[in-house]
């Protein structure tokens, strides 16, 4: 039997205003040097997808309401007292509503760090021709030792984030990383275990989930999810990858979620696809995408047509 402990938070308080992308303003400012994909809403401060039920939205809103950011991170202490890794789940049974969502069977994943986190060295060419440059760290926590090792997981993100169907396509940003040698990056991709996770993020719908907390400038990326994936993606572990990194940066630079637009049609990178790309599943998760019915197909770039534009020739 594997016991998890689950880790003490007190009251949120107001989360403090988060650092200021080069480029990119808060949701609630006007931006005009980033500017969205078409359809794709501006998110809330401080934007995760551990969102609550039953929290409908108003009118036509596709969006989740804002959810405060994390302000308190777990103790090491909590973190020391439960396994380090787990090679398959504790066979608990989800309630039918959640049972899409469910993290696969699989390989172990680490269970708890303790809340510190390691940079990985080297830093990379800018990708995107935009003088605004949003610059961003690769980091894993402490207790997190990735299958591939760290320089792979931080390879993975950096090779994501150049590719021409992720943001830099969008007008007016370019990213980079960067390494322990800039003292403020924008924001921090951070590979993160399970239980660190649930205490930055929030576990109020029991499923696995990332985000990205503004208050810490800190992209979270579940251990969980990156060993075993998602039902979504089947067996493409490296597709969902791609997803998870796309979408929490997504957060980052400001966007929030969108539902399925089309029927059939690829799923836009903001929709919660870790969970579903049905909208009538995602509505009996988060209580606030439209149950109209529509399905999408996986998709985990925020422009699949990004490598198609890059390549044709110009003049």
């Amino acid at each position: 039997m594997i016991t998890v402990v689950l880790i003490a938070r007190t009251p949120d308080a107001a989360a403090p205003a988060g650092p200021q992308v080069a480029g990119v303003l808060p949701a609630s400012e006007s931006a005009t040097s980033v500017a969205p994909l078409p359809g794709v809403p501006r998110a809330p401060s401080g934007t995760t997808d551990g969102v609550s039920p039953g929290t409908a939205a108003t009118g036509t809103e596709a969006v989740p309401p804002p959810v405060a950011a994390p302000t308190n991170e777990p103790t090491s202490s909590s973190a020391e007292a439960v396994p380090s890794s787990v090679p398959t789940d504790p066979g608990e049974v989800l309630p039918p509503n959640l049972a899409v969502g469910a993290l696969p069977a699989g390989e172990p994943f680490a269970v708890a760090g303790d809340g510190s986190y390691r940079i990985v060295g080297g830093a990379g060419p800018q990708a995107g021709s935009s003088p605004t440059v949003v610059r961003y760290t690769v980091e894993i926590e402490n207790g997190v030792t990735p299958t591939e090792g760290d320089e792979a997981f931080a390879q993975f993100v950096e090779r994501t984030l150049a590719d021409p169907r992720s943001w830099t396509t969008v007008k007016g940003v370019s990213l980079q990383r960067v390494d322990a040698g800039t003292a403020d990056p924008d924001f921090r991709v951070t590979l993160t275990s399970q239980q660190t996770v649930r205490g930055m993020c929030g576990f109020s719908v029991p499923l696995e989930s990332s985000c990205y907390t503004r208050a810490q400038g800190r992209v979270v990326i579940n251990d969980a999810r990156w060993v075993r994936g998602a039902l979504t993606y089947g067996g493409d572990l490296t597709a969902y990858r791609e997803y998870a990194v796309n979408h929490e940066v997504g957060h980052a630079l400001g966007y929030g979620h969108q539902p399925c637009g089309e029927n059939t049609a690829l799923a836009p990178v903001m929709m919660q696809q870790s969970w579903s790309a049905s909208n009538d599943a995602l509505a009996g998760i988060n209580g606030s995408t439209p149950a109209d019915g529509k399905a999408c197909a996986a998709n985990p770039w925020p422009d699949p047509a990004g490598a198609e534009q890059a390549a044709a020739p110009t003049g």
